[in-house]
């Protein structure tokens, strides 16, 4: 029999590298697995949508843009009325390999783990902006002391848990979702461990953390999601 998995896919403008992402999920899962793809088309105003229906994906759209956790949300929902076991999550850029499933996957099984995060850290540090590497590590700890977890890179979006455990994992954040949705794992007493995973260099689109203002709200945001789940 085989493991059937609902991949998600959050996508806001997102056309000219939704496809290659698309097609590398198509190789990697193949005949393999009973799978399906959900791109949530996060009120896009090019063609994302539209290249998501050509390329095999099944599509959600938002009217306007609610950000990644919005988006991620409704394919939660979509995901909870599927026969899947398991939810794979990864960004719609280019940056989440798919060919990493199989890591990831394999350790979700291996460990018997509740979700399994795509760590970039895992093998040293990455190649991203000082600033936001110090965020990371400086999220990730404060989320390892609150939780007893030892996850090195807590703001990673590419994820694979199943999906039994999805309403405990239900964040309210719109936006820099990763953080609360880690705190809630933890008080629910959920298995998390990770797996290596390389980030492809962006070569299409910008990146939400080039924004000067992304920077200065993040830690804002961050702190307000976890206060979140302890007061609720």
């Amino acid at each position: 029999m085989r493991d059937k998995i609902t991949v998600i896919i959050p996508a806001h403008n997102e056309e000219k590298t939704l496809p290659k992402v698309i097609r590398g999920i198509h190789r990697v899962l193949g005949d393999r697995y009973d799978y399906r793809i959900l791109v949530v088309d996060d009120g896009s105003t090019d063609d994302t949508g539209n290249v998501a229906l050509k390329n095999g994906a099944e599509v959600a759209r938002h009217s306007v843009a609610m950000g990644s956790g919005g988006a991620l949300k409704t394919g939660y929902l979509m995901a909870k009325e599927c026969e899947s076991d398991y939810v794979l999550q990864l960004d719609a850029d280019g940056q989440h390999d798919p060919r990493e499933f199989k890591t990831l996957f394999e350790k979700l099984k291996s460990t018997g783990a509740d979700m399994v995060v795509g760590s970039r850290f895992f093998n040293g540090p990455p190649k991203i902006s000082f600033t936001r590497k110090i965020g990371i590590v400086f999220f990730s700890w404060l989320v390892n002391k609150l939780t007893g977890y030892g996850v090195t890179d807590v703001t990673s979006g590419f994820r694979i848990f199943r999906k039994e455990v999805i309403d405990k994992l239900m964040f309210t954040a719109e936006k820099h979702w990763s953080i609360e949705m880690t705190v809630l794992a933890g008080t629910n007493g959920l298995k998390i461990v990770e797996a290596p995973m390389k980030m492809i260099e962006r070569k299409e689109g910008s990146s939400q953390f080039q924004e000067i203002i992304t920077f200065i709200l993040y830690p804002l945001r961050a702190l307000k999601q976890i206060l979140t789940v302890y007061l609720r």
